[in-house]
């Protein structure tokens, strides 16, 4: 008989034979059900950190952007981070992609549709991500981002300027450019050809690379163009030589011109670029400009090269510049040195341009045929091949390139070249929608490095944008068409970042397209000239500008019953104005007066339309009767700007302007009185207020403004103001954007490099801030915070706000000298909790105070 032990015994190695099998099938299996099962779950954790990544990717870029600027190269370690966060970024997409059609489909416990491809999408989505993971802690091991380190010599040279092409035509003058730059025989340079062929990006290059290989101790770039000045020279100037803080507003031309000079001698050796010169006696306020004379020059040079045994340093000052004609430039520059010509693109540098825009498909695509001969009809002119390279970029449609190669082919009008003017204006028609196409007119019509600010202004009177109604939303898609016209480069970057500039040709074709499609005239030539003495012309035209101001009024008044917009810049100051200039203007909207003195009109001043929503008299000369009079009968007015003008007093009359959404008095110096309650009456429809190196006499006399009434202006959400004496104040809490300073401080331009919005500077001279809770929570919101006279202040944070600053991008201190801690003296919270995305630290005028602080003055770009 069998034994029944050994029967039990074998049916238990049975069982658990049987249930190791069944575990090593089933286990895998319910393990990937469950990897099924969670398939969305993954997906969507991988979006969540695609994100995430993203995020840190923009900051990292910032932290690039900050470091290229001082000409220095990143670490390798974040090129290697970028280019790997790139690939995550891309590789993630698809994934995504097929994911979220997954999850419309699913069905019956999401195990019925595709479980196989399911299972390896979970699986790769959660290995991404843990990937992700690991990448974005990368970040916290860089430290300081910027390993700085000089530009390694192979270096491109292309890389320095964005949009400069290395094409070899180009590369031979910008060779020789460079090598007269380096010969001590040469003073000055000249660069030579006509508009279009890309001489201001030539010399841009010629900048950024005397900078880089250390030719000059400073280099010094400004625009003079037709109808120059000298303050706006003056400026591109100043701003080359880091000298933000020197008053336009306040000095005259001399002084500003004494201290541009005295900055020069002290730099010794330099280069001034002056680009787009047109007349030849430009030479004669060199001068003027801070420049030294070519006699200075001379002698500087011949001293040098006399003593350069000795060791000794004399000031060496070289001129570079560039002219549409050869005549002017050989007036200025003397036989012995060397004048170059930018021609046209050469060879197959037109297709390898047009290519690099429209992208390299276009070689093996159907329409390539039809797209060489678009590129043959811009002759070999930059500006027309960009133009119409971004008019085409994205057209995939046979019929597309046919039609935009037989306009070519058509006439233009006004004389201008069909080589230029087609490609531009096949570039302004594939612009989307009419707000995008007029606000390009306007920019042409307000003139060269005109201000988003003016634009600002006048898309709001003339109700451009008609789906937003507040200042701020109008602000943001005024700031998104710049944008998109940038990126047609239709536009092109200013002297800062809140101005942008339009190339002449552009500009050109522009003004030709607005008075054909528009109604719009620009007196800058004798063709516009006939139109505006024109009669029947002028009864048709809708937008006027006069940027030059040189021209003579007609004694009966504008006769143009449908204009909406006049502009006039009057650069001589000797206009004199018909009283009933306006008088038949019942529909005009916008008007803009820049510099004309009122002070020397005989009252009664030119009547103002009534229905006016924005008034823009800049940089203008009043008697306080004469201002009184312009607003005692605008009622619909919506913008009111005298930045810059010759006031004392803002009339009482102000107050009546019951609809008012923008009020700019900044860089008014001499204004004193603002009423009291003028600022209050605007309690209901103010947005924005600017008075920015204005007035400051808050409280000072009885019947003038007080500070409380900034408090009653519920609606603001931008301002700019100085408050001399720092006290418990109440600000508006809707602020989206300010400038602010508190104390007796200097107003100064501030350097917008990060462009930020939120900023203020503090002169505490003993004060606290602790117990403003407003001031505090204007704090929480800055992004660039400027901090002097901390007198007896050791921890700055502790006396700031022991939270921390989760927005501040950009702090100085300086005066400061009890401080010992930036952050906290027992480490109980991190520099990164406390300032999570600084990007700048300036620390100046500090006394050393023991071991804990070794630094007197010291800047960092994290």
């Amino acid at each position: 008989m069998p034994d029944p032990c050994a029967n039990t015994v074998l049916a238990k190695v049975v069982e658990n034979l049987v249930d190791r099998i069944l575990n090593f099938i089933l286990n895998p299996v319910t393990a990937r059900i469950a990897v099924v099962r969670k398939c969305n779950e993954n997906v969507e954790n991988l979006k969540n950190q695609v994100e995430k990544l993203k995020d840190e990717r923009k900051i990292v870029e910032s932290h690039i952007e900050a470091v290229g600027r001082r000409g220095e190269l990143i670490g390798h370690s974040v090129q290697t981070w970028l280019t790997k966060a790139d690939e995550f970024i891309n590789a993630t997409e698809e994934l995504v992609r097929v994911g979220d059609e997954f999850a419309k489909k699913e069905c019956f416990s999401r195990l019925c549709s595709n479980p196989i491809p399911r299972y390896k999408l979970s699986k790769e989505a959660e290995k991404n991500s843990q990937d992700i993971v690991q990448h974005l802690e990368v970040t916290r091991q860089f430290g300081g981002l910027s390993l700085s380190h000089a530009p390694p010599p192979q270096q491109d040279v292309a890389t320095l300027v964005e949009g400069f092409e290395e094409f070899r035509s180009r590369k031979i003058v910008l060779d020789q450019i460079m090598e007269a730059l380096r010969s001590p025989t040469v003073n000055r340079i000249g660069v030579q050809g006509t508009s279009g062929m890309g001489k201001t990006m030539l010399v841009k290059m010629v900048k950024a690379k005397a900078k880089k290989d250390s030719l000059f101790t400073a280099v010094v770039m400004a625009t003079v163009t037709k109808d120059w000045e000298v303050k706006s020279i003056q400026e591109d100037i100043a701003r080359d030589l880091d000298m933000d803080r020197l008053s336009f507003t306040t000095d005259t031309d001399q002084q500003v011109a004494d201290s541009i000079r005295e900055k020069l001698k002290k730099v010794k050796k330099f280069l001034v670029i002056l680009d787009d010169v047109w007349e030849t006696d430009v030479e004669q306020h060199f001068k003027k400009f801070g420049i030294p004379s070519e006699s200075e020059m001379k002698q500087a040079t011949e001293r040098k090269n006399e003593e350069s045994s000795s060791g000794q340093e004399d000031m060496l000052c070289k001129i570079l510049l560039t002219s549409r004609f050869h005549r002017v430039l050989s007036s200025i520059i003397d036989e012995k040195d060397p004048i170059f010509e930018v021609r046209k693109l050469e060879d197959d540098e037109p297709w390898h341009l047009f290519k690099k825009i429209v992208g390299s498909n276009i070689e093996n695509s159907d329409f390539q045929p039809k797209a060489k001969e678009i590129v043959e009809k811009c002759l070999g002119l930059p500006v027309a091949i960009v133009s119409v390279g971004k008019a085409m970029r994205r057209k995939t449609k046979q019929f597309e390139w046919e039609a935009a190669l037989t306009e070519l082919k058509k006439p233009s009008p006004d004389g201008i070249s069909a080589a230029v003017y087609k490609p531009i204006q096949l570039n302004y028609n594939n612009l989307e929608g009419e707000e995008l196409k007029k606000t390009f007119i306007l920019c042409s019509l307000l003139g060269r490095d005109s201000s988003v600010d003016d634009l600002l202004k006048c898309v709001m009177g003339l109700d451009l944008y008609q789906k937003v109604n507040t200042t701020e939303d109008t602000r943001a898609d005024v700031l998104n068409s710049v944008c998109l016209l940038k990126h047609s480069s239709l536009l092109v970057d200013g002297n800062s970042s809140l101005h942008f500039d339009m190339h002449d040709q552009i500009q050109e074709v522009a003004l030709s397209i607005a008075f054909r499609d528009h109604g719009g005239l620009a007196l800058v030539d004798e063709v516009a000239g006939k139109k505006w003495k024109d009669k029947k012309s002028l009864e048709k035209l809708k937008w006027i500008s006069l940027p030059n101001g040189d021209i003579e009024l007609p004694a009966n008044g504008l006769q143009c019953p449908q204009l909406t917009f006049f502009y006039l810049s009057n650069k001589a100051r000797s206009l004199q104005f018909p009283s009933e200039f306006f008088k038949k203007a019942d529909e005009l909207h916008v008007l803009c007066l820049t510099k004309v003195d009122f002070k020397s009109m005989p009252l009664p001043i030119p009547l103002i339309p009534t229905n006016l929503h924005s008034l823009l008299l800049d940089q203008c000369a009043f008697k306080v009767e004469g201002l009184s009079a312009i607003m005692g009968n605008l009622e619909n007015l919506e913008v009111l700007s005298l930045a810059g003008c010759d006031i004392e007093e803002l009339p009482r009359e102000t107050e009546k302007l019951s609809k008012l959404k923008l009020l700019d008095v900044s860089d008014c110096t001499k204004l004193r009185v603002i009423p009291g309650q003028v600022l209050a009456s605007f309690s209901r429809s103010l947005e924005e207020l600017k008075m920015g190196n204005s007035f400051n006499q808050w409280d000072v006399e009885e019947g003038n403004a007080r500070l409380d009434e900034l408090a009653d202006l519920h609606k603001l959400t931008a301002l700019e103001v100085h408050i001399p004496n720092f006290r418990a104040i109440l600000f508006p809490e809707n602020l989206r954007r300010f400038k602010i300073f508190l104390g007796e401080v200097r107003w100064y331009p501030w350097d917008r490099s990060f462009g930020s919005s939120k900023r203020m500077k503090l002169k505490l001279q003993g004060a606290s801030i602790k117990s403003d809770d407003s001031v505090k929570k204007l704090l929480k919101k800055t992004e660039d915070l400027s901090l002097e006279g901390l007198n007896g202040v050791e921890n700055l944070v502790c006396e700031l706000d022991d939270e921390g600053f989760q927005h501040l991008k950009c702090l100085h201190v300086q005066s400061a000298p009890d401080i010992r801690y930036i952050s906290n003296p027992a480490g109980r919270l991190l520099p990164s909790h406390v300032f999570p995305i600084l990007k700048v630290l300036t620390l100046s005028k500090l006394k050393k105070n023991g071991d804990d602080m070794s630094w007197f003055d010291w800047s960092s770009t994290f």
